[in-house]
Protein backbone atom coordinates (compact mmCIF):
# COMPACT_ATOMS: atom_id res chain seq x y z
CA UNK A 1 0.00 0.00 0.00
CA UNK A 2 1.54 3.51 -1.12
CA UNK A 3 2.13 5.90 1.59
CA UNK A 4 0.93 9.25 0.47
CA UNK A 5 4.03 11.33 1.71
CA UNK A 6 3.03 15.31 0.60
CA UNK A 7 6.38 16.09 -0.40
CA UNK A 8 8.91 13.95 -1.50
CA UNK A 9 12.67 14.67 -1.33
CA UNK A 10 14.96 12.26 -3.32
CA UNK A 11 18.73 13.46 -2.91
CA UNK A 12 22.86 11.85 -2.77
CA UNK A 13 23.36 14.41 -0.68
CA UNK A 14 22.11 13.84 2.93
CA UNK A 15 23.12 17.25 3.64
CA UNK A 16 20.22 18.14 2.25
CA UNK A 17 17.72 16.84 4.77
CA UNK A 18 18.22 20.21 6.55
CA UNK A 19 16.96 21.80 3.31
CA UNK A 20 14.08 19.31 4.35
CA UNK A 21 13.13 20.00 7.62
CA UNK A 22 13.50 23.64 6.81
CA UNK A 23 10.60 22.71 4.30
CA UNK A 24 8.90 21.35 6.52
CA UNK A 25 9.06 23.39 9.46
CA UNK A 26 7.81 26.59 7.59
CA UNK A 27 5.53 25.52 5.38
CA UNK A 28 3.82 23.11 8.21
CA UNK A 29 3.74 20.41 5.35
CA UNK A 30 5.38 17.22 5.31
CA UNK A 31 8.05 16.56 3.99
CA UNK A 32 10.03 12.82 3.48
CA UNK A 33 13.53 13.13 2.49
CA UNK A 34 14.79 9.91 1.27
CA UNK A 35 18.99 9.47 0.59
CA UNK A 36 20.17 7.42 -2.10
CA UNK A 37 23.71 7.33 -1.80
CA UNK A 38 25.58 4.54 -2.76
CA UNK A 39 21.98 2.90 -3.37
CA UNK A 40 21.53 1.14 -7.16
CA UNK A 41 18.97 3.67 -7.95
CA UNK A 42 17.87 0.96 -10.42
CA UNK A 43 16.80 -1.67 -7.58
CA UNK A 44 15.36 1.59 -5.63
CA UNK A 45 12.89 3.35 -7.98
CA UNK A 46 10.50 0.50 -8.23
CA UNK A 47 9.97 0.66 -4.51
CA UNK A 48 10.07 4.34 -4.34
CA UNK A 49 7.12 4.00 -6.94
CA UNK A 50 5.25 1.72 -5.09
CA UNK A 51 6.06 2.73 -2.04
CA UNK A 52 4.63 6.34 -2.20
CA UNK A 53 2.30 8.51 -3.78
CA UNK A 54 3.45 12.25 -3.89
CA UNK A 55 1.75 15.46 -4.32
CA UNK A 56 5.36 17.09 -5.11
CA UNK A 57 8.95 15.92 -6.01
CA UNK A 58 11.94 17.36 -5.09
CA UNK A 59 14.53 16.26 -6.98
CA UNK A 60 19.01 16.24 -7.00
CA UNK A 61 19.32 16.51 -10.96
CA UNK A 62 23.27 15.13 -10.39
CA UNK A 63 22.82 11.50 -8.66
CA UNK A 64 26.67 10.32 -9.16
CA UNK A 65 26.94 9.37 -5.39
CA UNK A 66 24.24 6.60 -6.02
CA UNK A 67 26.32 3.10 -7.29
CA UNK A 68 23.58 2.38 -10.53
CA UNK A 69 24.21 -1.05 -12.62
CA UNK A 70 22.56 0.67 -15.77
CA UNK A 71 23.59 3.94 -15.46
CA UNK A 72 21.13 6.61 -13.71
CA UNK A 73 23.21 9.40 -12.76
CA UNK A 74 20.65 11.85 -13.39
CA UNK A 75 17.11 13.10 -11.41
CA UNK A 76 15.60 13.77 -14.84
CA UNK A 77 16.17 10.23 -15.82
CA UNK A 78 14.56 9.23 -12.47
CA UNK A 79 11.77 11.48 -13.56
CA UNK A 80 10.55 10.41 -16.48
CA UNK A 81 10.33 7.02 -14.79
CA UNK A 82 8.29 8.54 -11.43
CA UNK A 83 6.16 10.54 -14.08
CA UNK A 84 4.41 7.52 -15.82
CA UNK A 85 3.22 6.76 -12.15
CA UNK A 86 2.51 9.83 -10.66
CA UNK A 87 0.52 11.96 -13.50
CA UNK A 88 -0.07 15.53 -12.64
CA UNK A 89 2.79 15.31 -9.64
CA UNK A 90 4.92 18.47 -10.27
CA UNK A 91 8.84 17.46 -10.16
CA UNK A 92 11.44 20.28 -9.24
CA UNK A 93 14.96 19.57 -9.84
CA UNK A 94 17.40 21.11 -7.68
CA UNK A 95 20.98 21.22 -8.40
CA UNK A 96 24.25 23.01 -7.39
CA UNK A 97 24.67 26.91 -7.68
CA UNK A 98 25.92 27.65 -11.14
CA UNK A 99 24.74 24.37 -12.85
CA UNK A 100 21.24 25.51 -14.25
CA UNK A 101 23.03 27.53 -17.06
CA UNK A 102 25.28 24.49 -17.96
CA UNK A 103 21.80 22.21 -17.76
CA UNK A 104 20.34 21.88 -21.55
CA UNK A 105 17.57 19.37 -23.07
CA UNK A 106 17.23 17.52 -19.00
CA UNK A 107 16.03 20.35 -17.26
CA UNK A 108 12.50 20.19 -19.69
CA UNK A 109 11.75 17.28 -17.71
CA UNK A 110 11.42 19.01 -14.46
CA UNK A 111 8.62 21.11 -13.81
CA UNK A 112 10.86 23.59 -12.68
CA UNK A 113 14.96 23.79 -11.71
CA UNK A 114 16.25 25.39 -8.85
CA UNK A 115 19.62 26.36 -8.12
CA UNK A 116 20.30 24.68 -4.28
CA UNK A 117 22.22 27.82 -2.66
CA UNK A 118 18.38 29.76 -3.97
CA UNK A 119 16.20 27.17 -1.97
CA UNK A 120 15.26 29.44 0.76
CA UNK A 121 13.31 31.26 -1.81
CA UNK A 122 10.98 28.84 -2.76
CA UNK A 123 9.66 27.49 0.63
CA UNK A 124 7.41 30.22 1.07
CA UNK A 125 6.08 29.39 -2.54
CA UNK A 126 5.97 25.69 -2.62
CA UNK A 127 2.49 25.48 -0.67
CA UNK A 128 1.02 27.91 -2.89
CA UNK A 129 2.06 25.30 -6.47
CA UNK A 130 0.72 22.38 -4.34
CA UNK A 131 -2.88 23.91 -4.33
CA UNK A 132 -2.06 25.53 -8.20
CA UNK A 133 -1.56 21.77 -9.44
CA UNK A 134 -4.34 20.43 -7.91
CA UNK A 135 -6.66 23.09 -8.71
CA UNK A 136 -5.43 23.60 -12.23
CA UNK A 137 -6.16 19.56 -12.45
CA UNK A 138 -9.69 20.19 -11.80
CA UNK A 139 -10.11 23.26 -14.65
CA UNK A 140 -13.11 22.52 -17.00
CA UNK A 141 -11.53 25.18 -19.67
CA UNK A 142 -9.27 27.53 -20.10
CA UNK A 143 -11.13 30.44 -19.49
CA UNK A 144 -11.30 29.23 -15.82
CA UNK A 145 -8.18 28.26 -15.33
CA UNK A 146 -7.40 32.40 -16.61
CA UNK A 147 -10.15 33.35 -14.11
CA UNK A 148 -7.77 31.72 -11.48
CA UNK A 149 -5.18 34.47 -12.76
CA UNK A 150 -7.46 37.13 -11.38
CA UNK A 151 -6.79 38.84 -14.42
CA UNK A 152 -8.53 42.85 -14.79
CA UNK A 153 -11.37 42.06 -16.86
CA UNK A 154 -9.92 43.99 -20.27
CA UNK A 155 -7.12 41.71 -19.85
CA UNK A 156 -8.79 38.31 -20.08
CA UNK A 157 -9.19 38.36 -23.85
CA UNK A 158 -5.14 39.24 -23.94
CA UNK A 159 -3.84 36.22 -21.37
CA UNK A 160 -5.68 33.57 -24.07
CA UNK A 161 -4.37 35.51 -26.81
CA UNK A 162 -0.72 35.28 -25.70
CA UNK A 163 -1.28 31.21 -24.86
CA UNK A 164 0.64 28.66 -27.25
CA UNK A 165 -1.74 26.47 -28.77
CA UNK A 166 -0.31 23.16 -27.04
CA UNK A 167 -1.39 25.04 -23.37
CA UNK A 168 -4.50 26.66 -23.93
CA UNK A 169 -6.18 23.16 -25.95
CA UNK A 170 -6.47 19.75 -24.78
CA UNK A 171 -6.73 20.96 -21.44
CA UNK A 172 -8.65 17.22 -20.16
CA UNK A 173 -5.46 15.46 -21.50
CA UNK A 174 -2.99 13.78 -19.63
CA UNK A 175 0.05 16.80 -19.23
CA UNK A 176 -1.84 19.85 -18.98
CA UNK A 177 -1.21 20.77 -15.20
CA UNK A 178 2.82 20.45 -16.45
CA UNK A 179 2.05 22.46 -19.29
CA UNK A 180 0.20 25.25 -17.60
CA UNK A 181 2.62 25.35 -15.07
CA UNK A 182 5.58 25.67 -16.91
CA UNK A 183 4.48 28.27 -19.14
CA UNK A 184 2.76 30.71 -16.53
CA UNK A 185 6.52 30.45 -14.55
CA UNK A 186 8.71 30.57 -17.63
CA UNK A 187 6.75 33.30 -19.02
CA UNK A 188 3.81 35.15 -17.92
CA UNK A 189 4.90 35.60 -14.47
CA UNK A 190 9.12 36.01 -15.42
CA UNK A 191 8.70 38.32 -18.08
CA UNK A 192 7.24 41.92 -18.01
CA UNK A 193 4.26 42.21 -19.78
CA UNK A 194 0.81 41.37 -17.87
CA UNK A 195 2.84 41.27 -14.54
CA UNK A 196 5.75 43.64 -13.32
CA UNK A 197 8.15 42.68 -11.05
CA UNK A 198 10.34 45.69 -8.44
CA UNK A 199 12.23 46.75 -10.87
CA UNK A 200 9.59 47.12 -13.67
CA UNK A 201 6.95 48.76 -10.99
CA UNK A 202 9.85 51.32 -9.78
CA UNK A 203 10.52 52.30 -13.40
CA UNK A 204 6.74 52.36 -14.03
CA UNK A 205 5.86 54.94 -11.32
CA UNK A 206 9.19 57.09 -11.32
CA UNK A 207 10.95 56.11 -8.67
CA UNK A 208 14.99 54.79 -8.41
CA UNK A 209 15.29 50.71 -8.15
CA UNK A 210 16.45 50.81 -4.88
CA UNK A 211 13.84 53.07 -3.41
CA UNK A 212 11.62 51.09 -4.46
CA UNK A 213 10.14 49.63 -0.81
CA UNK A 214 9.21 52.86 0.23
CA UNK A 215 6.05 53.06 -1.86
CA UNK A 216 5.49 49.56 -3.01
CA UNK A 217 2.81 49.22 -0.14
CA UNK A 218 0.51 52.24 -1.38
CA UNK A 219 0.08 49.68 -4.79
CA UNK A 220 -1.09 46.66 -2.69
CA UNK A 221 -4.42 46.48 -4.81
CA UNK A 222 -1.91 45.76 -7.95
CA UNK A 223 -0.63 43.21 -6.42
CA UNK A 224 -0.93 39.79 -8.07
CA UNK A 225 -2.82 37.26 -5.82
CA UNK A 226 -3.70 34.49 -8.53
CA UNK A 227 -2.89 30.73 -9.12
CA UNK A 228 0.77 29.98 -8.32
CA UNK A 229 1.54 33.17 -6.76
CA UNK A 230 5.11 33.59 -5.10
CA UNK A 231 5.28 35.75 -1.98
CA UNK A 232 9.13 36.28 -2.25
CA UNK A 233 9.18 36.98 -5.55
CA UNK A 234 5.93 39.05 -5.76
CA UNK A 235 4.62 40.60 -9.22
CA UNK A 236 1.66 43.18 -9.67
CA UNK A 237 -0.84 43.33 -12.77
CA UNK A 238 0.16 46.44 -14.92
CA UNK A 239 -3.21 46.95 -15.82
CA UNK A 240 -4.18 47.60 -11.96
CA UNK A 241 -1.26 50.03 -11.72
CA UNK A 242 -2.68 52.24 -14.14
CA UNK A 243 -5.88 52.07 -12.40
CA UNK A 244 -4.34 52.34 -8.64
CA UNK A 245 -1.85 55.91 -10.18
CA UNK A 246 -4.42 57.74 -12.42
CA UNK A 247 -7.57 56.86 -10.32
CA UNK A 248 -5.42 58.71 -6.89
CA UNK A 249 -4.84 61.81 -9.61
CA UNK A 250 -7.46 64.56 -9.44
CA UNK A 251 -5.70 66.56 -12.54
CA UNK A 252 -8.19 66.12 -15.28
CA UNK A 253 -5.49 65.85 -17.80
CA UNK A 254 -3.94 63.20 -16.23
CA UNK A 255 -4.49 60.68 -19.26
CA UNK A 256 -2.14 62.98 -21.11
CA UNK A 257 0.66 62.52 -18.25
CA UNK A 258 3.09 59.78 -18.11
CA UNK A 259 3.04 57.47 -15.59
CA UNK A 260 5.70 58.43 -13.89
CA UNK A 261 4.86 61.84 -13.74
CA UNK A 262 1.33 60.63 -11.96
CA UNK A 263 3.06 58.55 -10.02
CA UNK A 264 5.61 60.43 -8.31
CA UNK A 265 2.68 63.11 -7.67
CA UNK A 266 0.03 60.46 -6.34
CA UNK A 267 2.63 58.38 -4.50
CA UNK A 268 4.68 61.79 -2.99
CA UNK A 269 7.71 60.24 -4.24
CA UNK A 270 10.74 62.23 -2.53
CA UNK A 271 13.06 64.38 -4.93
CA UNK A 272 16.40 62.05 -4.22
CA UNK A 273 14.05 58.75 -4.63
CA UNK A 274 13.16 59.71 -8.44
CA UNK A 275 14.26 57.71 -11.52
CA UNK A 276 17.24 58.89 -13.22
CA UNK A 277 18.23 57.48 -16.72
CA UNK A 278 21.57 55.43 -16.66
CA UNK A 279 22.70 56.70 -20.02
CA UNK A 280 21.46 60.54 -20.20
CA UNK A 281 21.28 61.13 -16.51
CA UNK A 282 17.76 62.87 -17.14
CA UNK A 283 14.35 61.92 -15.00
CA UNK A 284 12.36 59.08 -15.23
CA UNK A 285 13.21 56.32 -17.63
CA UNK A 286 10.75 54.06 -19.07
CA UNK A 287 12.07 50.87 -19.52
CA UNK A 288 14.93 48.31 -17.98
CA UNK A 289 17.81 47.31 -20.02
CA UNK A 290 21.22 45.49 -20.49
CA UNK A 291 24.11 47.48 -19.73
CA UNK A 292 26.03 45.39 -22.32
CA UNK A 293 25.38 42.20 -24.29
CA UNK A 294 27.41 39.92 -21.92
CA UNK A 295 26.35 36.84 -20.14
CA UNK A 296 27.18 38.64 -16.84
CA UNK A 297 25.58 41.63 -18.57
CA UNK A 298 23.13 44.04 -15.32
CA UNK A 299 20.39 45.89 -15.91
CA UNK A 300 19.42 49.50 -15.22
CA UNK A 301 16.72 52.34 -15.66
CA UNK A 302 16.81 54.20 -19.07
CA UNK A 303 14.73 56.01 -21.63
CA UNK A 304 13.27 54.46 -24.54
CA UNK A 305 15.78 56.65 -26.93
CA UNK A 306 18.60 55.73 -24.74
CA UNK A 307 18.29 52.06 -25.90
CA UNK A 308 17.89 49.61 -29.01
CA UNK A 309 16.39 46.21 -29.10
CA UNK A 310 18.88 43.46 -27.83
CA UNK A 311 19.38 41.61 -30.64
CA UNK A 312 19.54 38.02 -28.82
CA UNK A 313 15.98 38.08 -27.48
CA UNK A 314 13.36 38.07 -30.23
CA UNK A 315 10.24 40.35 -29.56
CA UNK A 316 7.44 38.66 -27.87
CA UNK A 317 4.04 40.27 -28.72
CA UNK A 318 1.70 41.29 -25.80
CA UNK A 319 5.11 41.51 -23.51
CA UNK A 320 7.81 44.35 -22.71
CA UNK A 321 10.59 44.13 -25.47
CA UNK A 322 13.84 43.19 -23.97
CA UNK A 323 16.44 46.06 -24.89
CA UNK A 324 20.05 46.95 -24.55
CA UNK A 325 21.67 49.80 -23.97
CA UNK A 326 22.34 51.99 -26.94
CA UNK A 327 26.03 51.90 -28.16
CA UNK A 328 27.36 48.78 -25.73
CA UNK A 329 29.32 46.57 -26.80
Amino acid sequence: MSIKAKILWIDDNPSRKKQAMDLQDESGINVEFISVKDKDLEKVKMSIRDKYKPELVIIDHVLDKTKSTEGIRLGSTLTGFLRESWEGCPFLGITAAGNVSKIDVEKYTYDELIEGDRFSEYIQYIPNVLKGFKKSANAKTIEEWINWLEPPKEEIVRVKGCMPHHVKTNINKKGFTNRIYRWFRTKFYSMPGFLYDNDWVATFIGVKREAISKYSEQLDKAKYTGIFNDPYNVRWWKAKLYQVIYSGCKDVSAASRSSQDVGNEVLKVKKEDRSICHVCKKKWPETIAYKDDSPTATLGQMHLRCTVAHPLYPYQPMFEEIRLMAGAD
